[in-house]
């Protein structure tokens, strides 16, 4: 009996809730207020004993009132913790079910929920998407460099021999021949190392033929140290065998995160840490640059068209990962992703 009166007033609107409430507390002051006022009249009452009264009567109707519309706006209450939560990632949209309470507050749940879902399911449908579009990407830069490297590369080169050919069997006494050709010969070897450099901003054959480490080493090393940025790597000892798809996700994090270095730090000093354990990968870039605020940039990124970042976290949450942004301007910066590891992916090797 007590139970299903207490469903029933849960499932009561709350102007119902509020307005029994303030009927309960006017009932019970008036049954005090006639209960006082006929022991004030058998006593010799003073002007103290009435205000002494009257402000328990107020104290009293004032806290009743405070814990019937508590009790009342409860749902909301409940509500907005579980919508935070949510927001937090830290409770399902599942959980955002509030069957016993006010039917508007249930109407309103039923509503958020179905919100959440068509979010999550564009949300889906996106990440989908954006994962088919950097795969093809990925394939369409390989194709390119590959077909860079074998065709105009090879041509580029053939070019090059043909033309010391022709400097070993011109006259001593042609200079002006000559020198043209060397000028013609200087071209086609600084094209020739143009289009190297295109090729491995594309996809460096390091990445496939000898793994994620020595790449990220090459690229690091070789960008940054030319811009003059002492760069330090601490790499374990031992590599796993990573899926490609990963492989590729973290050197490219790696290469937006340099890039981002470069163009924007000033700093003197970079580092890059890998580390494996716990079944996850970490991978850290930290600079003594100039810093921002990590909330800030997160705001006005896509409308000022930044996408470095906004790629950084992309190609995280594709692999299944998390990006972590430290930050203060004149503090430097350090990106932290940390990607768990499946254990049947993963084996050792020295």
């Amino acid at each position: 009996m007590f139970r299903s009166l207490v469903t029933r007033l849960k499932r009561t609107p709350i102007l119902y809730r509020i307005a029994i409430g303030n009927a309960v507390i006017i009932i019970l002051g008036a049954i005090l207020g006639t209960f006082l006022t006929s022991i004030l009249t058998n006593i010799s009452a003073t002007l103290w004993h009435f205000i002494l009264f009257a402000s328990i009567g107020i104290v009293i109707s004032l806290v009743l009132n405070f814990i019937i519309i508590q009790a009342a706006l409860r749902p909301i209450r409940d509500l907005r913790q579980i919508v935070r939560r949510i927001q937090a990632r830290q409770a399902e949209v599942a959980q955002l079910s509030l069957r016993d309470t006010d039917p508007d507050i249930y109407q309103l749940t039923l509503a958020l929920n179905s919100l959440i879902s068509q979010l999550e399911a564009s949300n889906l449908q996106l990440r989908l998407l954006s994962e088919r579009a950097i795969t093809a990407q990925e394939d369409e830069r390989k194709r390119i460099a590959r077909s860079l490297h074998d065709d105009t590369g090879q041509s580029l080169s053939t070019l090059i021999i043909n033309i010391e050919r022709l400097e070993h069997h011109l006259p001593a006494d042609d200079s002006e021949m000559l020198s043209r050709l060397q000028s013609i010969r200087h071209m086609a070897q600084e094209s020739l190392e143009c289009l190297r450099s295109i090729i491995y901003d594309l996809r460096p054959a390091i990445l496939d033929d000898l793994g994620l480490l020595p790449a990220i080493r090459w690229y690091a090393r070789t960008n940054l140290e030319q811009s003059g940025i002492q760069v330090e790597l601490n790499f374990p000892a031992e590599s796993p065998d990573l899926p490609q798809p990963l492989t590729t996700a973290l050197f490219r994090i790696t290469q937006e995160a340099v890039n981002n270095i470069i163009r924007h730090s000033q700093a003197k000093k970079a580092s890059i840490t890998l580390s494996f354990q716990d079944g996850l990968i970490a991978l850290q870039v930290t600079d003594d640059g100039l810093g921002f605020n990590p909330a800030q940039m997160n705001q006005e990124a896509v409308h000022l068209q930044h996408w470095g970042l906004v790629g950084i976290q992309e190609r995280a949450e594709l692999v299944g990962g998390k990006l972590a942004i430290s930050s203060d301007p004149s503090q430097g910066t350090t990106l932290t992703i940390t990607v768990p590891l499946l254990q049947a992916e993963v084996t050792s090797h020295a």
